[in-house]
């Protein structure tokens, strides 16, 4: 075999290869392109020779990659890093690529990258081995959203709620932050279901986790403990704060009856709120605190909201009904 021959058969060879393999130097240029036919038809590694990152991709992404090259240039060891690349960091992509991906709004890649010895001039190159995990990484999203997610309602559910919980508690101890709970419980439920069945208190609880919703803020979160009890955690808020969002929350119920089909129910809430402090800054400590506030609302005529303190006193739920069902004729 000659020379010649040998070069284009390892230089076949390499294009032959299921991923993209880049060599860029520190500066982000690519010096040699290869591969990747097996994930996509119609994209030219080839083509991005002698181009710079930022000829490819939009500045920030161009320099979140290039810190990617930095590291592994100064610690002289391999990485492997997943990132994602947007629509509009595109800026080379041939349009029947684009069209190609399976998700062209976000792309997501898993590249391993390794410090390589050029043996041609003192520069430092990189070897860039990537292939798309979109698929991927939509299935895992998927499945983190499926084990997180309360089915009924689409707010957390209890797992998922203590976690963020411990989160919340561990940041504010850091911070030196508040934090509330409020904790919901719709009234009468047993009597929902008794007089119009489990599908319209299904409903009824969904109408509730909305209204929960869209009166706390995209730092708060929600979540179905289980049952008719919903938490709520409001961060950097503390209990005067949060017992005015919990009565707002109380009074947008009492207004707005839930629809099921002919059927208006008009549905009300017992509440307690709860702050974190040095007495009650672990996670259960403040939940038993909201709880336990909750169900004096309870024991003391319901629809109502209750801030907890010291001499709250432990109660029994008296069980009476003053439900409101009425069939639209």
């Amino acid at each position: 075999m000659t020379c010649k021959e040998r070069e284009d058969w390892l230089h076949a060879i390499l294009n032959s290869l299921p991923d993209h393999v880049f060599i860029l130097d520190k500066q982000g240029r690519y010096i040699e392109s290869f591969g990747g036919t097996y994930h996509s038809k119609h994209f030219n590694a080839e083509s991005y020779t002698n181009l710079y990152l930022s000829d490819a991709l939009s500045s920030s992404k161009a320099s979140e990659l290039l810190s990617y090259i930095d590291d592994v240039i100064a610690s002289n060891e391999p990485k492997v890093v997943k990132y994602s690349i947007a629509l509009q960091d595109h800026l080379l992509m041939p349009i029947e690529e684009l069209e190609a991906l399976e998700n062209p709004e976000e792309t997501w890649f898993e590249a391993i990258i390794k410090p390589v010895d050029n043996a041609i001039d003192d520069s430092n190159w990189v070897i860039w081995s990537v292939r798309d995990v979109t698929k991927n990484h939509l299935l895992e999203k998927r499945l983190k959203y499926l084990s997180e997610t309360d089915e009924l309602t689409g707010v957390l559910n209890r797992r998922a709620f203590q976690i963020n919980l411990e989160k919340a508690l561990s940041a504010q101890l850091t911070q030196s932050n508040t934090l509330s709970c409020i904790m919901i419980d719709i009234d009468h439920f047993k009597e929902i279901n008794d007089q119009v069945g489990h599908f319209s208190g299904d409903q009824v609880i969904s109408h509730v986790a909305k209204i929960c919703q869209t009166a706390i803020r995209g730092s708060d979160f929600i979540g179905r403990l289980g049952g008719e009890e919903f938490a709520v955690i409001l961060t950097n808020t503390c209990a005067i704060q949060a017992y005015d969002v919990a009565e707002r929350i109380r009074q947008a119920i009492q207004n707005s009856p839930c629809s099921v089909g002919d059927i208006i129910i008009n549905t009300t809430v017992s509440i307690g709120v709860a702050e974190s402090d040095r007495r009650a800054s672990a996670a259960q400590e403040l939940m038993i605190n909201a709880d336990k506030a909750m169900y004096f609302s309870k024991h003391t005529g319901r629809n109502q909201v209750t801030l907890h303190h010291d001499g709250i006193p432990d109660v029994k739920i008296q069980h009476s009904s003053n439900l409101r069902i009425r069939r639209v004729s």
